[in-house]
């Protein structure tokens, strides 16, 4: 029997295979291939999240070392250029016009040095370093005034060298005799404003745990002879 569709538009009969059917993908197909699609998103953006973690891990930890490295610098280049400003004792002091006397203890540094300033021209500066709360923040601190600032009595200006540090200690390389040059580490035996220490061991506690060590040199200085035990 012929069939209303088997009739091609000029009226001439074509067989039942030739027969136009819709085409497409059925709504499972849609569900399946949804479903597909959305695994496939899902695990692609676990994963990219994960990388973005890694990398802002990475960024930070670097950013940590960084900093870290560059408060070392700064304490290393001041002690490098570290000099004794004037040879007499009553150079020192807390009267006015006197100057704040040198320091090299167990937890601070009090110096003088030879900085450049903006302009490019040396300048001395009195510098300190201390793991004090400033501001209220704890951390490394730097200081730093000019000699007429320092006679004057005015506060030196303050820098934060690196926030997470907690303890700041301080050792002498120290000869054992005068004769040896064996090399000892610790306080220096007797405070002497006018000797400065030519090897000092720095270490910082960091506040996240930890501990970062250098040795630096002050190439004007000298080395003391430690305590007779």
């Amino acid at each position: 029997a012929m069939r209303r569709g088997d009739l091609a538009p000029s009226g001439v009969l074509r067989p039942a295979s030739c027969v136009l059917r819709p085409t497409g993908f059925t709504f499972v197909e849609l569900l399946v291939a949804t479903a597909m699609m959305s695994m496939l998103f899902v695990g692609l953006g676990a994963q990219l999240r994960g990388g973005l973690t890694v990398w802002q891990q990475s960024t930070l930890r670097g950013e940590a070392v960084q900093r870290r490295r560059s408060a070392f610098d700064r304490l290393e280049r001041d002690l490098a250029n570290a000099f004794v400003y004037d040879h007499r004792e009553e150079t020192y002091g807390e009267g006015s016009g006197r100057l704040p006397a040198p320091q090299f203890g167990e937890e601070a540094l009090v110096f003088f040095t030879v900085e450049r300033l903006p302009g490019g021209l040396p300048a001395v500066r009195i510098v300190t370093y201390r793991c004090e709360e400033r501001e209220g923040t704890s951390g490394l601190w730097r200081t730093s005034q000019s000699i007429g600032d320092a006679r004057a009595k005015l506060e030196p200006a303050s820098e934060l060298l690196l926030g997470e540090c907690s303890a700041l200690w301080l050792q002498y390389a120290q000869r054992r005799t005068a004769s040896v040059d064996r090399l000892e580490w610790g306080p220096l035996a007797a405070v002497d404003t006018l000797v400065l220490p030519r090897l000092i061991r720095v270490s910082l506690e960091l506040s996240g745990g930890g501990r970062m060590e250098r040795v630096c040199a002050a190439p004007a200085g000298m080395l003391p002879v430690a305590a007779a035990l």
